[in-house]
């Protein structure tokens, strides 16, 4: 799977495991996902649902460090932290 097929996943991801009433092509790739400057207002629970959902489909394991949390910050982000070795 390329990157850009890999956002496009995990939009939908987040969309079907958050629940959020945005499209899935309305998500921007650099856009924020959690926090106050979100605008998609994730949560701690939304973050762990799709922590999850990434260990579970891609076999990545984003633990609660710094450096795994902010693979969290935006899509961009989080593609670039599933395909790193």
């Amino acid at each position: 799977m390329n990157v850009e097929d890999l956002k496009v996943e995990l939009k939908k991801l987040i969309v079907e495991e958050c629940d959020v009433d945005v499209e899935s092509d309305d998500i921007r790739d650099n856009e924020f996902l959690i926090g106050p400057d979100s605008r998609l207002d994730l949560d701690s629970l939304d973050a762990l649902s799709i922590s999850l959902e990434v260990k579970r489909r891609f076999g990545k394991h984003i633990d609660s460090g710094n450096e795994t949390r902010l693979a969290l910050t935006s899509v961009d982000k989080l593609a670039a932290f599933i395909v790193a070795d």
